[in-house]
């Protein structure tokens, strides 16, 4: 009988420790989700505002300090997701990110030659540029932008579901 009890509590003791362990690595996975998920919503903020002011037909200081403050938030924010959030088993997700990085530094510079002739032009290519990165990282990661747009469960194939490959740019001019 006392085996039996000592039997017993030793597996009880044993699934209660399994389970406390398993409940503090989904709440730790969680808590990663939630950072970078505030994170990209700064990211997509900085975004948004370069997105908003990309259809002008001239630029005033103002907005060229909108996009130089924006790039450079973008371009922090996209290091600290490259180095904190890697994902070294998602090759893919770790390119799209340092895409990310990439555009962003373009449109940066674009600020700087923005007396130039084509600057207009230019950020406005780069926030194409941009936005093209974003949503293929979405399609990447199954991630709905607007998923009030798109009803239903993500197994019944919502649009948006599976990717499409970003068109190679072979021949464009090395001056845009």
């Amino acid at each position: 009988m006392v085996r039996k009890t000592l039997w017993v509590g030793l597996i009880i003791g044993i699934c209660g420790t399994m389970t406390h362990g398993f409940a503090e690595e989904a709440t730790k996975k969680e808590k990663e989700k939630s950072e970078l998920a505030k994170v990209m919503g700064e990211i997509d903020k900085s975004y948004k505002a370069v997105e908003q002011i990309s259809g002008y037909y001239k630029y005033s200081a103002n907005d060229w300090q909108v996009i130089s403050e924006s790039s450079s938030n973008i371009i922090q924010l996209s290091k600290t997701v490259i180095s904190k959030f890697a994902r070294p088993d998602d090759k893919k997700y770790q390119e799209l990110n340092k895409t990310m990085l990439a555009e962003a530094e373009k449109m940066y510079e674009v600020v700087s030659h923005k007396d130039e002739k084509g600057a207009l032009e230019d950020a406005q290519w780069q926030v194409r540029r941009l936005r093209q990165t974003c949503a293929l990282c979405h399609k990447h990661l199954g991630i709905h932008i607007y998923p009030q747009l798109y009803p239903g469960k993500k197994e019944e194939g919502a649009p948006g579901q599976e990717e499409i490959p970003a068109p190679k740019e072979t021949n464009i001019p090395k001056d845009w």
